[in-house]
């Protein structure tokens, strides 16, 4: 990918900071005070053009329908969309050309916002409409990020964005972090990452996932076979009583005190513990908590629509709030 890099960076009276790049509008780092140290929250390159081929979705917003279609095809108004068919048969993403993958524009910047927009058409990247995409980043005096991403099209068209910075709360490996998630159920999926439509219970994990469990725990002491066999969680949990600004998972760090509360309007959250993750990085070394709908949902009529109206605002909210223990 030739692009051109913007860097643009956002701090608070409280001393932290975050960096973001045009790139697929990138969260880079977060960094937060700690013990009077600023320390990184996130996995990242070690060079700005490690982003240009990028294959981890490292911090980037993905869509404009995140996560898998199945078969990269979905069918809307008796029209057939063929799309990129990145991750063997389906579509991850968005496709190659998706918005991870695209510069955007900064529209504003300030010390503590920044605003991004992105124009795309219905012949970029294979979905229908052309549409408008804008994401915001607002980081506020108490260490909270508000993200906000909005979506509009001339077309009915699916959206559904997401966030993918990897958390590591400044230590080695995301393992050794505890995992809160408020949710009682998640989608059963094929080994290609394709829900078959059943839900089935938080308690398949064979852990409690409601009251914190070491990521490593997790892992290893699961009785599901799919996280057994991929040595790693990849699925997507429905968010109980999802609402404005529903707390949606709670991540802590024992070695520093660091605590991660995300918040979100979107009804489900793919937790990903990054075991799929290679050089320059490592297995499990960050974790992704992305709020957004459900999987395939345009291919999967039983699952709560995406489908925007022509006029019609998509708007997703979310909120990663930053605090630290007291000594």
């Amino acid at each position: 990918m030739s692009l051109a890099i913007r860097t643009v960076t956002l701090h608070n009276s409280a001393g932290m900071r975050v960096t973001l790049i045009n790139v697929g509008a990138r969260l880079i780092s977060i960094k937060v005070p700690v013990k009077g140290e600023l320390t990184e929250m996130l996995l990242a390159y070690p060079n700005l053009n490690d982003y240009l081929d990028d294959s981890f979705y490292v911090g980037a917003v993905c869509g404009p329908v995140c996560n898998r279609i199945s078969n990269a095809q979905f069918s809307l108004a008796e029209v057939n969309y063929q799309l990129d068919a990145n991750a063997g048969d389906h579509c991850l993403h968005g496709g190659d050309n998706g918005l991870s993958q695209r510069a955007w524009q900064i529209e504003r910047h300030t010390d503590q916002e920044v605003v991004f927009t992105l124009q795309s058409s219905q012949h970029d990247d294979g979905f229908p409409g052309n549409r408008c995409f804008t994401v915001s980043y607002r980081l506020t005096d108490d260490n909270s990020l508000q993200i906000d991403l909005q979506g509009q099209s001339d077309q009915m068209t699916p959206i559904n964005l997401t966030l993918h910075p990897y958390f590591t709360l400044g230590d080695s490996t995301a393992e050794n972090l505890s995992l809160t998630l408020n949710s009682s159920s998640f989608l059963a999926r094929t080994d290609d990452g394709i829900p078959t439509r059943d839900i089935i219970p938080a308690s398949a994990l064979g852990q409690d996932i409601s009251s914190g469990v070491v990521v490593k725990a997790l892992i290893a002491n699961s009785q599901y076979p799919q996280i057994m066999s991929d040595s790693g969680i990849d699925h997507c949990f429905i968010v109980d009583q999802a609402g404005p600004n529903k707390l949606g998972a709670v991540l802590k760090s024992s070695t520093n005190g660091v605590t991660l509360r995300l918040y979100s309007n979107q009804p489900a959250l793919q937790v990903y513990s990054g075991g799929f993750l290679k050089q320059p990085f490592s297995p499990s070394q960050g974790i992704c908590l992305e709020p957004q709908a459900y999987v395939d949902a345009p291919n999967q009529p039983d699952f709560p629509p995406i489908f925007v109206q022509t006029g019609q605002e998509y708007r997703h909210n979310t909120i990663l709030q930053f605090s630290i223990r007291p000594k």
